[in-house]
Formats: structure tokens, sequence, C-alpha cells
């Protein structure tokens, strides 16, 4: 399990949370070997999107990309053109999905990988007294993960308690 927060992209070969997501958009693409994800922060700019490519391409396992995924409270053509166009960078060719998260809050979302093919995916609102507490931190190590942007954070997540998860249904865009 590997939480991602805004601007930071990982790897794991079975799960995913992304802390925070309210503007933001959270991405995974599942593979045959496990789950890359981007928080992605404001504008997909061209430097984010290689970022990212680089970033799952550099994977030393070698991969056959299997599903897109994206999750946020925002949703609309530019948000599917943008996800899109982070498809073309990847070389993916395959079905992007579109989970579309409770509008005016922000969320947790959690991915799930199913069978190195698909992923499930639930969320539940951001309780930030609750959630971003010293007690589910720990010092920054960069195993299974990178900065899109920017110099990496001081401290990650280690844990987000799950409760209250429910099942997001994406839709194909």
């Amino acid at each position: 399990m590997i939480y991602l927060c805004e601007d930071e992209i990982g790897y794991d070969a079975a799960e995913i949370g992304f802390p925070a997501v309210d503007g933001c958009r959270a991405v995974v693409l599942a593979t045959s070997n496990g789950l890359f994800g981007y928080h992605i922060r404001g504008t997909l700019r061209e430097n984010k999107k290689i970022a990212f490519a680089g970033f799952v391409n550099r994977n030393p396992l070698g991969i056959t990309k299997k599903a897109l995924y994206a999750a946020s409270s925002q949703a609309g053509p530019v948000f599917y053109a943008e996800i899109r166009e982070l498809a073309r960078t990847l070389g993916y060719n395959g079905t992007i999905f579109w989970a579309t998260l409770a509008a005016n809050t922000s969320s947790y979302v959690n991915f799930v990988g199913v069978n190195h093919n698909t992923c499930i995916i639930t969320s539940r609102a951001w309780n930030a007294p609750v959630d971003n507490v010293v007690g589910n931190k720990t010092p920054y190590v960069p195993a299974n993960r990178a900065t899109a942007i920017g110099a990496p954070r001081n401290e990650m997540f280690a844990n987000v308690n799950p409760a209250g998860l429910t099942a997001v249904y994406p839709a194909p865009i």
C-alpha cells in the first residue's frame, strides 16, 4: 500500500490511496505488474505527463498496460481531454475510466488492483482533523515514489483509516 499526496507519483503491486483529493485528479494505471498512480494537482502540463510516463516506463519489471482510471470531483470535456493526453504520453491505447467524486468536498480515494487487470475504487470524505495527523505520517522514503514537480515532502502518509469507504463506479470516457 502506498499513499500519494499532491504531485506525487508512485507504484504498488496491489493498492494506492490518495489523501485529500479535491480539485485534484487521482490517476491510476493498472498493469500486469501492479498499479502506478499520480496525484495530479493543477493543470497537467507536458513536464508532468513526461514525469509520470518516465516513472512508469523505467519500471524494471516490464509491464503490459491494462486500464487507466481517473477520479475527481471535477469532470467534463476539459478534464477528459487531459487524461486522454496523458494516455497518449504513456503509450496507452485502451479504455479510460472516470470516477466522479462528491462535489464541494475533499475526498480520500482508494484503488485496489484486481488480478493485475482492473481496479476497485472506493472513496469517503477527507476529514483533515482526523486524517491529516502526525500518527498517520512517517518520514519521507523515496522507495516506489517520486515527485512530478518540486522537492519531495518531509513526510508521507503511512496510514489512512479506511472506515467509511464506499464504492465509486467509474464510466468509460
